[in-house]
């Protein structure tokens, strides 16, 4: 069996609540990711556009929020042609900080999406690169 699952770990030098605000809050997003319309919280649909263009970049559900802890989204994007995904944010306490880590499942196992497969991991490593220094 294949497994296309990405898991992403950065360490950052801030409190999980902290971290949490740059995962749930509109303004913070807009910093490190795409923006959102509203903040993000637990079952209700969001919608993330291009900082560029407001084109529509990625969207769904928060399936489960537990502050500080754990959040869970339904995600997709267009190249997924309405295939929906799950990202996992998992949030720990480091010495001086927080353990931030992404779990992306439900990636396409074929070789044809391989190549989206690929985009998304190289996407999610410069999102996550972006956290780093933020305070």
């Amino acid at each position: 069996m294949t497994d296309t699952t990405i898991r992403k770990s950065v360490f950052l030098g801030v409190d999980k609540a902290r971290v949490w605000d740059f995962l749930t809050k509109r303004e913070h997003l807009n910093i490190w990711f795409h923006p959102p319309q509203e903040d993000l919280a637990e079952g209700k649909d969001y919608l993330l556009t291009s900082q560029k263009d407001g084109d529509r970049m990625c969207w769904g559900k928060v399936l489960e929020a537990r502050p500080h802890d754990y959040m869970k989204w339904d995600f997709t994007v267009g190249p997924l042609n309405g295939t929906m995904t799950t990202v996992e944010w998992q949030l720990e306490a480091a010495p001086g900080g927080t353990r931030l880590t992404l779990i992306h499942s439900g990636l396409p196992e074929s070789g044809e999406g391989y190549g989206l497969v690929m985009a998304l991991d190289k996407g999610w490593h410069g999102f996550l690169l972006n956290l780093h220094g933020l305070d």
